[in-house]
């Protein structure tokens, strides 16, 4: 067989080899997350291959640009052994990326991008916890060792050395150099992932399959890839300025005639509360019996959702009205220092003394300057905690019971009025529950089910230790989450349940009880607190006053796709057109897109949900860039 073709059988073989490899990746990423999934065929497999074309391509561009270089020298040992490790390097990058996502998916519900590695830089907190992580997902570190032992087997038994004349004729080195140059196009037209007009992005594996199931589809390296570089947003004119303020327009105005009443503000942000854990939403099954009864004696939001996936994402959207609407968390985005106008730095202009508490390492998710920024004064971490070897968890933070006994009697001693809020940690992984406590709650089907009911009796001590304290009968009291978590039900797995989080306003005068089945979203907190402080501002905010009289939505961003649930409808948006579209009444699965089979009236719904996207991805993009 002449030269030329032994290097091309040699790299298709190693092509091959990475091909599957990404398929066994594939087929690991399903078995560990299989919950996560509705509904997954073979096809997924396949369409998968074109996603994996872009990651090998990438990977193997080094191979293969030196393995068919047309100069005789490949034939050495060294040259050979060059060649080796130019397969063996990226090959084990690209599984090991692959691997992350057996374990760190199910707290993101999306193939980790390129903003992973901002969050780890923000704050120790990554460094403190790997230790735990790497007991919890063994399992990742056995697939990833079988799989580079399947590597290093298959390119000795497929891959064996090519021995070639020393000497190459003018005819060899022009055959040679044509296979060169029509490689390299190869890996062009591989990189881009087809001869298509724009390169594939991750919301082309939507077109394949419904947007739950699209990371079966996208592989680790693909969305590392495609976010390396998306930090910052881009300027988007879907509209003209009056059109666009006649659609949406994130500029609030508070108007209302209560006085202003001076009571104090205290938000629980409960760390990874799913919807799906509350009894009192789910006719009494949960693990939170204490917050149930409180529910009973508050006004609760029965439809409710988060704005983003992750902690870090929480606190803008809670206390400044401000979503999750792009790959990089706010907090460690080029915009990180815009002016907003949060809840903190607005009641401060009240008189109000402002202060956030969270019982983890000081500065974990930048919390602390992120904080700082938006208004809050004081803010408390794991170093002012006074007693904190014998309360420490051994792996996060401050048991929460504890901390929240702290927190009550740090409220007491502050000068009126004031806010305040206090960011739970013991349900975040590892679940740790104090040795006190072990068999005291259900522990339930999932690990976290036994912290959410440690937490809760955390949050019942709390109220009957400071119930008779004198700030406490005029002060509201906020329950939410940060974000969901895992789930057993498919119905708080489809792509808008899987944002469903509590919302509660306790007020202990007992003016303010009952419920609202509208659309609630933690950007809603803002402007829904300030109406009911009677306190009258015009604020930029992408939530409305739970009490006024604008529509009510929920907006979220998920694997490069903008959502949007307004009314009985829901609209996936990839940020050039709509690739979903679902009657949220009708079809609470979310299982049947209604793209293809439209009535007059749910064509003219499309259009003004699509519309409303549409502004509201102008007006956050425009408005984030220039600091407005």
């Amino acid at each position: 067989m002449p030269a030329t073709f032994q290097h091309l059988q040699s790299l298709g073989k190693k092509v091959a080899i990475a091909f599957l490899l990404f398929t066994l990746c594939r087929i690991s990423f399903v078995v560990f997350n299989a919950g996560h999934f509705n509904n997954i065929t073979i096809g997924l497999f396949f369409y998968g291959i074109r996603f994996d074309m872009v990651s090998i391509a990438y990977l193997m561009a080094p191979l293969t640009f030196f393995e068919l270089l047309p100069f005789p020298f490949r034939s050495t040992n060294g040259y050979q052994k060059l060649l080796k490790w130019l397969f063996y390097l990226p090959l084990i990058i690209g599984i090991g990326f692959n691997m992350v996502d057996l374990g760190y998916f199910q707290y993101t519900l999306k193939r980790t991008t390129f903003d992973f590695f901002d969050m780890v830089s923000a704050g120790d907190d990554f460094w403190k916890l790997l230790p735990n992580y790497i007991i919890d997902f063994w399992y990742a570190y056995v697939v990833f060792a079988v799989l580079i032992w399947f590597t290093v087997f298959s390119y000795k038994r497929f891959c064996p050395k090519i021995i070639e004349s020393a000497q190459y004729s003018i005819k060899d080195y022009w055959r040679h150099a044509l296979v060169f140059v029509f490689s390299l196009v190869l890996v062009v037209i591989g990189m881009r992932g087809g001869f298509q007009y724009r390169p594939i992005d991750m919301v082309n594996a939507g077109q394949y399959t419904q947007a739950q199931n699209t990371p079966v589809i996208l592989n680790t390296p693909f969305t590392l890839l495609k976010t390396i570089f998306t930090v910052n947003l881009t300027p988007v004119e879907f509209y003209d300025e009056e059109k666009l303020a006649s659609i949406y327009t994130p500029v609030t105005s508070i108007q209302n005639t209560l006085p202003f009443s001076k009571r104090n503000v205290v938000i629980f942000i409960l760390e990874s509360f799913s919807k799906e854990y509350i009894g009192y939403y789910n006719q009494g099954k949960g693990y939170t019996p204490f917050l149930d009864s409180l529910m009973d004696h508050s006004y609760v939001f029965t439809n409710a959702y988060a704005n983003g996936q992750r902690s870090i994402e929480s606190l803008p959207s809670i206390l400044a009205g401000l979503p999750q609407l792009m790959n990089t968390p706010y907090s460690a985005s080029n915009y990180a220092g815009n002016h907003l106008d949060a809840l903190p730095f607005l009641l401060r202009k009240y008189g109000y003394n402002t202060s956030f508490y969270h019982g983890g390492a000081n500065g974990t998710m930048g919390f602390n300057g992120l904080t700082g920024s938006i208004g809050v004064e004081h803010y408390f971490g794991m170093n002012e905690y006074p007693e904190q070897e014998k309360d420490y968890d051994g792996k996060w933070g401050i048991f929460d019971e504890p901390y929240l006994a702290y927190f009550g009697k740090d409220l007491g001693q502050k000068p009126t009025p004031f806010f305040s809020a206090v960011f739970t940690l013991s349900s975040h992984h590892p679940y740790p529950v104090p040795e006190a406590y072990q068999n005291t709650f259900p522990k339930g089907n999932l690990p976290i089910h036994e912290t959410i009911g440690y937490t809760d009796y955390a949050l019942r001590k709390f109220f009957k230790n400071y119930r008779q304290e004198p700030w406490f009968q005029n002060t509201l009291f906020v329950f939410t989450a940060d974000h969901a978590s895992q789930s057993e039900s498919a119905y708080y797995k489809t792509n808008l349940n899987r944002f469903a989080v509590p919302a509660v306003i306790y007020d202990p005068t007992g003016e303010l009880t009952g419920e609202q089945s509208d659309y609630f979203q933690q950007t809603d907190i803002t402007p829904t607190l300030l109406n009911l402080l009677g306190i009258q501002e015009t604020i930029v905010c992408f939530g409305n006053d739970a009490f006024g009289d604008k529509e009510k939505f929920v907006v979220n961003f998920i694997s490069g796709n903008y959502q949007l649930a307004s009314g009985n409808y829901f609209i996936m948006f990839d940020g050039q057109q709509t690739s979903g579209f679902y009657n949220v009444e009708k079809d609470s699965l979310l299982s049947d897109n209604l793209l293809s089979h439209l009535t007059a009236e749910e064509s003219h719904e499309k259009e003004r949900l699509e519309a409303k996207i549409k502004a509201i991805i102008q007006q956050y993009n425009n408005r984030m860039i220039n600091n407005q």
